[in-house]
């Protein structure tokens, strides 16, 4: 039986602090998920508090698996993942039966679930719980408690510093489709955008507000400052049957337009542009800082000079557009997509996209760009021109390393002790046996 609980121990910890690194390093992402549950419960006036919900969700759940891990604070870490489960279990069973929201998140964007495989998830957690609960005492003590206090607070710091990434930069580990070295022509339109315009083959846009889905036309797509808020786009053909390839589901399909201030859809013209384009990316002028103002003119100014493509995209929003307008004296191009595109496409606010012919480049917040080595000449002749190398396998061994090295170099150290004392204590039983 004591094998069987620290057995359930380990996995209920491996699934919390998978879950808990997963939200950790893209919390944005997990405050848009947040959002869209307060936004479906008539709490929407709450959705600035959404950011420090997915901190305290994201570190509460790693800090659980951490305890859990390593055997100590058993009643308070019980205590919270039972409270955790039981405000998640119900809500993934009305998933279950209203379909109302179709990922729950609690992976992040690293592993994306149905609602019914969540619930499932939820049910053994439960059951795990229970097991745990009765049998506690049981529950095996990783290390003594110096260390523990010394590695709680070190687990703690990492989680923080992945959140902060997360909020503030671009997510350490990128689990989203917008990376760099991504064709967005193929994933975007696929290799059968030809067929698309075919007589029997329609595309349609699903937008919810206050819970509510709903289907547009492509040419009569609802106003996002009225409340609106993009899903997915869908390829109906003329028997209803949806397409295979349809949405989120699709294999590196990725759901994005944008469309002019009269409503006129450029997607295609955008990302089969030649050559280099600049895009300015932010999901709220009126949220975006304005202290770099001399960098998106310089950029602006820059791409104009080398014939280089310079667009803005932004949630559409007049009276944010006029007073962006207004108070930088912007004259580039504005277009329009989804605010949780955008944000999907960059977490930083404003942010800049560099494509060449579709293919994204590199992306950065633009707090964080050199313009002025940037624009010193051109792109084709300096590093900022071609696509930034970014190895996330190595990022993910090197979180995993941060996580648990000092845990391994404890383990290591107790063994050697361990190792050492009993050789003392056979040579003293040597040495006795002689005399």
């Amino acid at each position: 039986m004591k094998t069987l609980i620290r057995i359930v121990q380990f996995l209920f910890a491996a699934v919390f602090i998978f879950s808990g690194l997963a939200k950790c390093v893209d919390p944005a992402g997990t405050a848009i998920k947040v959002t869209e549950y307060l936004q479906y419960f008539g709490f929407g006036v709450l959705s600035d508090l959404s950011l420090g919900m997915a901190w305290i969700l994201c570190i509460v759940e790693f800090i659980c698996g951490v305890n859990m891990l390593l055997g100590h604070a058993r009643r308070l870490t019980l205590l919270v993942s039972t409270l955790l489960l039981f405000l998640f279990t119900p809500l993934t069973l009305w998933l279950v039966l209203t379909d109302a929201i179709s990922d729950c998140g609690c992976f992040g964007d690293a592993i994306h679930l149905t609602n019914v495989q969540t619930f499932g998830k939820n049910l053994i957690l439960m059951m795990m719980l229970v097991l745990l609960w009765t049998n506690r005492e049981q529950m095996y003590r990783l290390m003594g408690r110096t260390f523990y206090v010394f590695y709680s607070y070190y687990s703690l710091g990492l989680a923080v510093w992945l959140c902060w990434m997360g909020s503030w930069r671009e997510p350490f580990i990128d689990f989203r489709p917008f990376t760099p070295g991504t064709d967005l022509r193929e994933a975007v339109m696929g290799e059968e955008h030809s067929q698309a315009s075919t007589d029997d083959t329609t595309w349609r846009c699903i937008y919810q507000r206050e819970g509510i889905r709903e289907e547009f036309a492509l040419d009569s797509l609802p106003d996002e400052a009225e409340g609106w808020e993009f899903v997915e786009t869908i390829e109906r053909h003329a028997d209803g049957r949806l397409s295979e390839s349809n949405g989120k589901a699709a294999l590196r399909h990725i759901d994005f337009y944008v469309k002019t201030t009269d409503g006129e859809f450029i997607t295609e013209e955008l990302l089969s542009k030649p050559g280099y384009t600049f895009l300015l990316l932010s999901h709220s002028l009126d949220k975006a800082s304005q202290h770099d103002i001399d960098r998106i003119e310089l950029l602006s100014e820059y791409a104009g000079d080398n014939d280089y493509g310079f667009v803005c995209i932004t949630a559409r929003d007049e009276k944010q557009l006029e007073r962006w307008k207004y108070n930088t004296g912007a004259e580039y191009r504005f277009v329009f997509t989804d605010a949780s595109v955008i944000e999907t496409m960059c977490r930083s606010n404003p942010a800049v996209m560099l494509l060449r012919n579709g293919v994204i480049y590199w992306k950065k917040p633009l707090s964080k760009l050199d313009a002025q080595s940037l624009t010193s000449g051109k792109l084709n002749e300096q590093t900022s021109g071609d696509i930034e190398e970014i190895n996330y396998n190595y990022r993910i061994l090197l979180v995993l390393v941060l996580l648990f090295a000092p845990l391994f170099l404890y383990l290591l150290v107790e063994t050697l002790q361990f190792l050492h004392k009993q050789t003392l204590k056979n040579i003293s039983k040597k040495c006795v046996r002689k005399s």
